[in-house]
Order: C-alpha cells, then sequence, then structure tokens
C-alpha cells in the first residue's frame, strides 16, 4: 500500500496480480504519483493495469503519464475527465490499451473518441461463508474480450497448517447473451446460489448492467 504525499486522500493498494487501485476523492494530479513509503526507480512501473475506484472524479493533467506503460485502465462511473495528451493517446492506441468501465459511461466514451478498445467493468456480486466448511467465498461476474463471461468463485479456507490457507476458485461459464431479457430476479434465480440472493437483488452495478444490455440488444 502506498500514501501520496501530496494528498493524505490519495492511497494506492497494490496487488501480486499487477492490479494497482487507487481511491480517493476529486481530480487526481501527478503530485498525487509522489508516494510514501518511497521506493527507488519508477515505482509505478511494477503494474500494468490501473483501477480507479469511485469517488475519483478525474485524471488531471500529467497524472496518466506516470502510467504510461499501462495495457489496461479500469475507470468507475464517477470518473468524469481525463487529461492525456496526443502522444500519450497515441501510445496508448499502440500498445492497444483497453478501456474498462461501465456501459454508457465516460469510460466508454473516453475509448470510443479516442479509437482504445473498451470491455465492461467485472461486477462484483457478494461474499458469504459455508460454516461448515469454514469456507469464505467471493462471487465476481467477470467478462471478458474473446470468450463468454463467467462467475468466478474465489474460496477460501483454513490451510493444513496454523497461519496457511487452503481454497481455490473456479468459474461458471455463462452464454453470451445471458443478459438477453434477463432481470435481477431472474438472474438470481438462475445463477446463483441462495445465499447471495437478497446481496444479488439489491446490486446497482448488476442492474445497471442488465438494463444497458437489454436496451442495446433491442437496438441490434
Amino acid at each position: 500500500m502506498y500514501f501520496s504525499e501530496h494528498n493524505n486522500r490519495i492511497v494506492y493498494i497494490n496487488h501480486y496480480s499487477g492490479l494497482l487501485e487507487v481511491e480517493g476523492e476529486g481530480v487526481l494530479c501527478r503530485e498525487d504519483t509522489i508516494v510514501s513509503p518511497a521506493e527507488r526507480g519508477k515505482w509505478t512501473r511494477k503494474y500494468d493495469t490501473l483501477s480507479v475506484t469511485e469517488g475519483i472524479t478525474g485524471l488531471g493533467e500529467g497524472y496518466l503519464d506516470e502510467f504510461s506503460h499501462i495495457y489496461c485502465l479500469i475507470l468507475s462511473r464517477t470518473v468524469e475527465s481525463v487529461m492525456a495528451s496526443p502522444e500519450l493517446l497515441k501510445s496508448m492506441r499502440k500498445r492497444n490499451v483497453l478501456i474498462r468501465g461501465e456501459y454508457d459511461s465516460f469510460a466508454e466514451e473516453f475509448a470510443k473518441e479516442n479509437k482504445l478498445r473498451f470491455l465492461h467493468n467485472d461486477i462484483f456480486l457478494g461474499e458469504y461463508d459455508i460454516e461448515v466448511a469454514m469456507e469464505h467465498d467471493i462471487v465476481t461476474l467477470r467478462f471478458h474480450e474473446n470468450s463468454s463471461p463467467d462467475i468466478h468463485y474465489n474460496c477460501f479456507t483454513p490451510g493444513s497448517s496454523v497461519g496457511s490457507y487452503g481454497g481455490g476458485e473456479y468459474a461458471k461459464p455463462l452464454p453470451r447473451d445471458f443478459y438477453v431479457g434477463c432481470t435481477i430476479e431472474k438472474f438470481a434465480d438462475i445463477f446463483l446460489t441462495e445465499r447471495l440472493r437478497e446481496k444479488i437483488l439489491t446490486n446497482d452495478a448488476l442492474k445497471r448492467y442488465l438494463a444497458a444490455a437489454n436496451q442495446r440488444h433491442g437496438k441490434k
């Protein structure tokens, strides 16, 4: 985890998968990439995916230049502006950068205007415990460019020794057109365990996706 020395509301959460999440409020600026604990060299180059979470409203001039090597940029629905020079945009197209976000959002508009690939965000569906197995499951609806969507289960269980963890992960493939005519109630009934039903019925991100996807399908 890194903390911006310029703005104490800006926090970076690093993942071993190459994902870097930035949390905070307002518009990010280049100075927000000066962080503690300090590291030698260009610390941002350790990550190939930058996820800008809800609460942040824009990427100011020079900010994205500090991440000029990334291959995927995830923009939450609160982001309304991204400042990027013609040179940076050219570099992004050359690297075939993928923009991810919600349908009908600034992220999709940004990708379209700048001739970049776009893919809908994965949607966090919820988490639950299976007490008898001492198992904790995290469930996500995932989208892929070249394959069908799936429901991904990341399962955590106690390991064979104190302080270790077992578990694993698996994915349940979905039809490419699973959303057609699918309401939030149908999704909860057909695709998921009863343990997640209430969380699904109140999942605003999933509601927005199903509505937008069906509207687009109707226009075909």
